[in-house]
């Protein structure tokens, strides 16, 4: 077998691969022989047919096996010989099986990239303080006590932010009721003894704020503009005039930070409570400080690292990165359809990230690999425990799923990369 291999980018490798005439010769022999065996050709008996009938006969079969069979056979053979570190398969081109003849094909492959590891020592890192003030956590108690929040029907008091008000309400667009121009919008265009809180979570837009200030009897027009994202679609970008009349007012009181709520808080004390949520606010600062220190690293580890990726990888990861950041859109309420009108601007912005992300898987990989950085057994059960009781599995059917389809590699890798990250943070230099 005689293998040649020329570049085609950094990362692609185009191998030439010629079998001698003799080893396609023995090859087809040996497939042969197995048709002969089990060949059921009319005017013979199973396994009795010529050689040179069944070959005729099963031309087709025999040379479609060999691609399928053997190609892949020499094609492993001419790795070993070359020591490529091949990541994916690109392409490979069918070749043309004939009697008394070397059989050449190409195999297009990526392979893992070449690239001087960045000194990853003393990295320049700013280090935020972290810092909790009585002010956040008072924040933090006015946030719990308006929870349990009450609500009392009052008669004589103007609506305060935060109040409620209970309307009737009919809505116009260009002159005609909002419900005959959009028929989607019904209980949206008009009603009557639906109370509206006085804030910016109304469940129509700005017209919490428009209460603001009414009395019972009270009698208003406000403009709406629904917005882009609004959850009834054909609404979303339509203006229309409502014309309100509040009839009832709700006012909301705040308790005292009491022994009441204490007890629904399950804690003991006010100084408990206080110490708790401080524990939990420098608990926050300090993951967000550390988020911080990570980003300066990896900023400096794309910047200081010459690294050209394979590009099926990348693509591979801009395909997760899509829907990574379409998902995360319709979290935030952006519907299926706006996402798809914004499709260019994601395929860039996912292919960017993507790059990015196989960059600094290389590099973090390389350097775990130079500093020796392994993820144990022990280590990775607990990686996929941890995935289960995200994903709602069990641990051990997600282990043989992951193994099935290969991912289980992908836990161990993130864990040396994890690794040699804390290294850098705690080999960093902070300014």
């Amino acid at each position: 077998m005689n293998v040649s291999v020329k570049d085609d980018s950094a990362c692609r490798k185009i191998m030439t691969i010629e079998i001698p005439a003799d080893k396609i010769a023995e090859e087809k022999a040996e497939t042969l022989k197995a048709y002969v065996k089990f060949a059921n050709i009319p005017g013979f008996r199973k396994g009795k047919a010529p050689k040179h009938v069944v070959a005729k006969k099963y031309a087709a079969d025999i040379n479609k096996d060999l691609q399928e069979r053997v190609l892949p056979k020499y094609y492993h053979e001419a790795l070993a010989e070359t020591e490529l570190k091949v990541v994916n398969v690109v392409d490979a081109t069918e070749p043309e099986i004939t009697d008394d003849a070397p059989v050449t094909f190409d195999v297009t492959v990526d392979v893992e990239p070449e690239f001087t590891l960045p000194k990853y020592t003393a990295i320049p890192v700013k280090e935020e303080k972290i810092e909790v003030t009585d002010e956040q956590v008072q924040a933090q108690i006015d946030m719990i006590l308006s929870q349990h929040a009450n609500y009392e029907e009052v008669e004589d008091k103007a609506i305060e932010v935060g109040d409620m008000g209970q309307l009737t309400y009919e809505a116009t667009t260009d002159g005609q009721p909002l419900q005959e121009a959009v028929p989607e919008a019904k209980g949206i265009g008009s009603g009557e003894g639906y109370w509206v809180s006085a804030d910016e979570y109304s469940f129509i837009p700005g017209m919490g704020e428009a209460l603001v200030g009414l009395n019972i009897g009270d009698k208003k027009e406000v403009e709406v503009t629904f917005p882009d994202d609004f959850m009834v679609k054909e609404l979303a970008g339509v203006k229309a005039l409502y014309n309100i009349e509040v009839t009832a007012v709700r006012v909301r009181t705040v308790p005292e930070l009491n022994d009441d709520i204490l007890s629904k808080l399950q804690v003991d004390s006010e100084e408990t409570l206080r110490s708790s949520i401080r524990e939990q606010l420098e608990a926050q600062a300090a993951n967000a400080a550390l988020s911080k220190k990570h980003e300066q690293i990896v900023e400096y580890l794309i910047k200081k690292t010459k690294l050209e990726v394979p590009e099926s990888v990348v693509q591979q990861q801009t395909r997760n990165v899509i829907n990574d950041i379409a998902n995360r859109r319709m979290m935030m309420g952006e519907t299926q359809e706006a996402i798809m009108a914004d499709l260019e601007n994601l395929q860039k912005e996912a292919a960017d990230q993507a790059l990015e992300n196989v960059k600094l898987r290389y590099i973090g990989l390389g350097i775990a690999k130079e500093q020796g950085f392994e993820a144990s057994e022990a280590e990775i059960d607990e990686e996929i425990a941890t995935i289960a009781i995200q994903q709602r599995k069990d641990a051990q059917t997600l282990r043989k799923e992951m193994a099935e389809n290969g991912s289980i590699d992908s836990v161990g890798e993130q864990i040396r990369f994890n690794k040699a990250l804390d290294y850098m943070v705690e080999n960093a230099k902070i300014k």
